[in-house]
């Protein structure tokens, strides 16, 4: 008896082992303490190209595999630093930029970084037009506006002259990895849609040519990608030899996976799972706000909501805190600024408490003292119908009663696009990591975005951040940004209600882990094991 329990515990053991090495490198004798594994939700990867991906988990993976002019480090959003650029000017006319290249950058296949792998990069990028495109195409960047002046000097020239702020920052985001012209030039292929070549996207969705910390080794759709250690990286060399990113779109089987030890870190986990992590000795629960900002936007174009005293009334009637603590488990933050934290420009400063009495003067004086009925429109994705409920029942304390209108996407945003709404429960999510990502759609009603969307016609604002978009001096760019925020917070047409934080599960063995605000400035290679 006791002879058969032994060769079952070997049995299991002998599987266990299988299971883990199976997550190896085959040519190393590599421990489990060698390979990192990470849970999360990968359903939306799609492609690996940088001059496509645009979804959480694609971003997320290109920022391990490839290398940009310029990039943020670890812990730290506000300003991105020197990458694969060593240095840059810009010259007097405000639109030529000018980056000195490192000279010890190699890609993956042991072929030197250079100026025509960044030319060739962004004339990708302009040229494919896909997704992403727009975050260099709008500074005007064509393929005759890339040079490389010598092997290790590249120069832009822009349409005109932007804000050093913007345009560096964009230059650190995903669609501006710098990709190995050679072996991409090797793999162009002809398709319906790019009859004369498709300059690689098609072998770039599910291969890598970068430069960066990490080597992709495979894409097992719906399963896992792995990705090897790149241990002649120029400055990053990882502190593991193999990350396996599993593909578990329950957030609790991550929380299961992470207790038993069979992931290292469960990626985005909600209260209650970490509810039911409190009090376990192995693991961490880490947090770090998100960079998305859920509002309410209100149409401004007739009726009430046209009254800013209506408006305000509104913003005093909300429970925030209700909403903080009940609806999202302590996973959240209250902001009352476009601008979210980790961002340059942001402010802690809270506008907006709950104050009923407020709420009500401010409607008399607006001639409404008697209430009125409106209509909010809400997505069906947890936790927008139970956000709109929060509304509702603070709203009626005042007077106001509001019908809600539950809608798929699908029938959700292009009814706000067209203006056809009352108010609307929504959230923004930033596309590069800059303040004007998110200042511009708020305010500028020329852009044609969430200011305009919300009939909100502000001249005095549009014009602001206008004027920051070619703003030179950092300190008094964010200046303007604040000033317009100053504006929205008492006039505009959102009601603004958090910042929400994400929670990860990390074991205690785990070292070096920052969490990050967005996928996109996620980075792997200062993780260690112990």
């Amino acid at each position: 008896m006791i002879r058969k329990m032994l060769n079952a515990i070997v049995a299991v053991s002998m599987a266990s082992s299988m299971v883990i090495l199976a997550f190896v490198p085959q040519t190393e004798a590599a421990s489990r303490k060698d390979v990192l594994v990470v849970g999360m939700a990968t359903s939306d990867l799609i492609s690996l190209d940088p001059a496509k991906a645009f979804e959480f988990s694609g971003v997320g993976l290109i920022t391990q595999m490839y290398d940009r002019l310029l990039d943020f480090p670890p812990g730290s959003y506000e300003t991105p630093e020197a990458s694969l650029a060593k240095s840059w000017s810009v010259g007097s006319d405000g639109r030529t930029w000018t980056f000195k290249l490192r000279s010890d950058a190699k890609f993956h296949s042991g072929n030197p970084v250079t100026a025509e792998d960044v030319v060739y990069s962004f004339a990708r990028v302009v040229t494919l037009k896909d997704q992403p495109s727009f975050i260099l195409t709008q500074f005007g960047i064509t393929p005759d506006s890339l040079k490389a002046v010598d092997r290790h000097t590249f120069q832009v020239t822009l349409d005109q002259p932007y804000a050093g702020g913007i345009f560096l920052a964009c230059l650190a985001a995903g669609v501006a990895s710098v990709v190995d012209s050679k072996i991409v030039k090797q793999h162009v292929k002809n398709t319906d849609k790019y009859p004369s070549g498709d300059m690689g996207l098609t072998w770039l969705s599910t291969n890598s040519a970068g430069s960066g910390s990490f080597i992709l080794k495979q894409w097992a759709k719906n399963d896992r990608v792995v990705i090897d250690s790149n241990a002649d990286h120029w400055a990053h060399v990882p502190k593991v030899k193999r990350v396996v990113i599993k593909e578990i779109n329950e957030a609790t089987s991550r929380r299961l996976q992470v207790e038993k030890g069979d992931i290292d870190i469960a990626w985005e986990l909600f209260p209650d799972q970490v509810k039911a992590l409190q009090g376990n000795q192995d693991l961490n629960i880490q947090k770090f706000p998100g960079t998305t900002i859920y509002y309410m936007g209100i149409n401004v174009k007739a009726g009430p909501l046209a009254d800013p005293r209506v408006r305000k009334a509104i913003r005093y009637a909300i429970d925030y805190d209700g909403i903080i603590n009940n609806i999202m488990g302590g996973a959240a933050k209250q902001i009352n600024t476009f601008i979210p934290e980790g961002f340059a420009g942001y402010t802690s400063k809270i506008y907006y408490r709950q104050d009923l009495n407020k709420a009500k003067e401010l409607l008399k004086a607006a001639g409404f003292e008697n209430g009125f009925e409106i209509e909010m429109d809400t997505g069906d994705q947890t936790p927008n119908p139970e956000l709109a409920q929060s509304v509702q029942n603070s709203l009626r304390k005042i007077g106001v009663t509001v019908k809600i209108n539950t809608l798929v996407s699908a029938q959700l945003w292009p009814k706000y696009r067209a203006q056809k709404h009352d108010m609307i429960m929504a959230r923004w999510g930033p596309d590069y990591n800059d303040p004007h990502t998110n200042a511009q759609p708020f305010t500028d009603y020329t852009a044609r975005q969430l200011s305009w969307r919300n009939v909100y016609y502000n001249e005095w604002t549009s014009g602001l951040i206008k004027q920051a978009g070619v703003e030179m001096d950092q300190k008094r760019r964010i200046g303007l940004y604040q000033q317009a925020n100053q504006v929205i917070q008492e006039d505009g047409p959102y009601v603004f209600l958090f910042q929400p934080l994400y929670q990860y599960g990390v074991r205690r063995n785990i070292d070096g882990f920052y969490p990050p605000p967005s996928f996109d400035l996620w980075k792997l290679y200062t993780i260690s094991k112990n």
